[in-house]
Order: C-alpha cells, then sequence, then structure tokens
C-alpha cells in the first residue's frame, strides 16, 4: 500500500470531514508501510503537521489499529514514542472449495498465515453439503483466539465464474452448480461470506507483496488448469465473464472433449487431472518417477509441456509480460521441469533473440485460499 500524498491545492478542495478521513488515512497508510515510525516522521514524511498527526495517532491507538511502541532509541536528545501498525487488528479468513475438499486459513492484516486446516468434502449442491462446510468455517473461526469483532469475514474461492456483483455463481463446468446464489453458502456461516473465482484470488495473493509485478498472466497447473491477467497490478475484470479464462483458448479443435462443451481446450492438455489420467499414478508417485527418468512418465510430461508451451506463446504474440506458474503442480516440479517449459516456448518464438523466464508461485496451491483472504484484507485497507 502506499500512502497517499496529496498537495495543499488538492485539500482545499475536501470537506472538512473528507479532509479528516483523508488526514486519518495518510497516518495509518504510513504506518502500515513502514511498520513503525515516530510521530514526526509521519508529519515530515506525509506532510501533514505534528499536532496533526498526534491527534490521528491518539485515534488510531483508541481504536486498536496501531499499537504505542514507547520510546525509541536515544540519540542525544528527547526519545520519540514509537508507533506501530498493529498486524493482528483485524483477521481475514479465506476458504478454497474444490470438488473433492475445502481449505481454510486465516491470515493477519500482512497476509501472513496464522492458522489452516483442511477438509475432505465432496461438494454437492445440497443442503448437507452447505450444512457440513458451514459448521466447519464455523468451528475454524471460533477456534481463533481473536474476537469475533476482528474478524473481517469469510472469502470463499470457488471453481466457477461469479457475477460482477459477486453473488451469483454464473458458470461452473467443474462443480456444476451454475445460478448458486452467495446466500446459499451463507445460510449456515455465522461470518459474513463473499464469493471470488480461484483463479482470479490466486493472482491477487501472488501480487500482494510483489510490487514488481505490474502485468502479467497468472497460469495455474491446479487438478484443472487455470489462468488470468493482471494489468496495472490488479487482477483484470471486465465486461464479459469469459474475459480471463485462460483454460478454455483452444489449442486444436480436434482435441478432447473440455468439460465447457468444447473440443480441445487448454485445460485438456495441462492439467493434473490429465497427468494422472494418462499415468494412472497419483500426482506425487508421477513426479517421483519423472525425476527417476521413468520413460513413460516422461513421454506424458513432455506432451503436457509442449501444449503448455504452445498456449504461452500464443498469448505472448497478444501480450508480452511476466508469466507467473502456480497452482497444485509446483509443489513437485523442480526447476528442470521450469527450465524445460522455458526453452519449448523459446522454440515456438519466431524471434530469434527471445529471452523467456517463468516467475514460479509465491504460495502454490494455497494461493485461492490466501487471495480469498486477502480480498478482504484490501476492501478493509481501503475503508480506514
Amino acid at each position: 500500500m502506499n500512502s497517499p500524498m496529496v498537495t495543499k491545492i488538492e485539500r482545499e478542495t475536501y470537506t472538512p470531514i473528507e479532509l479528516k478521513h483523508l488526514n486519518l488515512q495518510s497516518v495509518y497508510n504510513y504506518l502500515y508501510d513502514h511498520k513503525t515510525a515516530s510521530r514526526l516522521a509521519i508529519a515530515n514524511n506525509t506532510g501533514l503537521s505534528l499536532p496533526t498527526v498526534a491527534a490521528n495517532i491518539q485515534e488510531l491507538v483508541g481504536s486498536g489499529l496501531v499499537l504505542n511502541c514507547g520510546e525509541q532509541k536515544s540519540t542525544g536528545g528527547r526519545r520519540a514514542q514509537e508507533f506501530a501498525c498493529n498486524n493482528l487488528a483485524r483477521i481475514a479468513i479465506g476458504v478454497e472449495i474444490l470438488k473433492e475438499s475445502v481449505q481454510i486459513g486465516a491470515i493477519d492484516l500482512y497476509g501472513t498465515i496464522l492458522r489452516e486446516s483442511s477438509k475432505e468434502l465432496v461438494f454437492a449442491n445440497e443442503d448437507a453439503y452447505y450444512q457440513e462446510l458451514g459448521d466447519f468455517v464455523n468451528a475454524f473461526a471460533n477456534m481463533l483466539p481473536f474476537e469475533k469483532k476482528q474478524l473481517l469475514g469469510i472469502g470463499i474461492a470457488i471453481q466457477g465464474l461469479i457475477s460482477h456483483d459477486g453473488e451469483t455463481i454464473e458458470y461452473s463446468g467443474i462443480l456444476k452448480c451454475p445460478g448458486v446464489r452467495r446466500d446459499k453458502f451463507q445460510q449456515y456461516i455465522d461470518l459474513p461470506c463473499v464469493l471470488m473465482h480461484d483463479t482470479g484470488a490466486a493472482a491477487l495473493a501472488e501480487i500482494w507483496h510483489t510490487t514488481d509485478i505490474r502485468n502479467a498472466i497468472y497460469l495455474a497447473l491446479n487438478r484443472n488448469f487455470g489462468g488470468t491477467l493482471i494489468l496495472n497490478g490488479h487482477v483484470q475484470k471486465s465486461k464479459e465473464l469469459s474475459s480471463g479464462t485462460i483454460e478454455h483458448m483452444c489449442l486444436d479443435p480436434n482435441g478432447p472433449l473440455c468439460y465447457c462443451g468444447q473440443h480441445g481446450c487448454i485445460e485438456t492438455f495441462c492439467s493434473a487431472n490429465l497427468l494422472r489420467e494418462k499415468s494412472g499414478l497419483e500426482i506425487p508417485v508421477f513426479f517421483e518417477r519423472l525425476h527417476e527418468n521413468d520413460q513413460v512418465c516422461k513421454d506424458i510430461w513432455d506432451t503436457f509441456t509442449r501444449y503448455l508451451s504452445i498456449a504461452i506463446n500464443n498469448i505472448r504474440m497478444v501480450v508480452d509480460c511476466d508469466f507467473i506458474i502456480g497452482g497444485y503442480l509446483m509443489q513437485f516440479m523442480n526447476e528442470d521441469d521450469l527450465i524445460l517449459i522455458q526453452e519449448y516456448v523459446k522454440q515456438h518464438c519466431f524471434n530469434n533473440n527471445n529471452s523467456f523466464l517463468l516467475k514460479p508461485s509465491r504460495y502454490g496451491d494455497k494461493s485461492p485460499m490466501l487471495g480469498a483472504a486477502i480480498a478482504l484484507v484490501d476492501s478493509f485497507l481501503l475503508s480506514i
């Protein structure tokens, strides 16, 4: 988060109430960015007067958002009071709903994981499922050592496309629950919940702490393939729900049937489910044998990576940007696996001087769960 710097002329356009709120945001944002600071440091770096900073610090300490850390080390004069952003002032919970399981985690205001859990729970668009899910989420929230008022809510990452108002699952070829509304989940969950597309949530988690990612494609090598576009440091949203659903780009119109009803989508060539189906092995065993140079596994992986490289190269012909690769498979892949994909991408490029690097995901298969929680933190920080 960057602290807003507002000129004197701009300040004159605000009402007294708006200006008071802006000053509070400036002080809090500076402390959030720098973790700790004195009143004088905040005043010098935000352009606010020392009395204004002192008054806002007092308000933030009173609300629990900021902590008084006592006096700084002496530098020869009067020792200044040091203040810190209270990372535990608010807690967000993220949930990822998969076809056969649920992951859940709680994070602080800096996105640090405080507790996580998982449960085998086969999705079914039935009341019994929503009740069991609600019981699991509520039990997790109640185990946290925080007051209910500190909990921002529940962000739920879904394998499906969510309406722009966040209220309806518009498309869900995997979970097969189109038209299901948010209140189906909410009825058994005590805290307020929001729905998110899982790949968009994963991309948000990846850019949360990485200020150098401005424009990128996030590719999720999950049990089902996923992908989305990041523009100007934000996960891209558009008028049509189909935008950003990279998994349904066609690589071969005569290829295998996809769950979306079309043939030859990236999903049909580059999913973890495909590796398991082709090899007859569970994913950990597949990669163990691959890295032991098992020829059958090498051939399957070679086909997988060649199709993935074609997809990446096709995308790069439209937008040449960073590529972040994450998802379930990342925990089993090694550096050689990434290098192979990079080399195949270079082979497909018409430019002989082409250089291309894949950035590995920071969070792997935890990204959707974390991103769903981070979205709540993001909204809270903007509301201060």
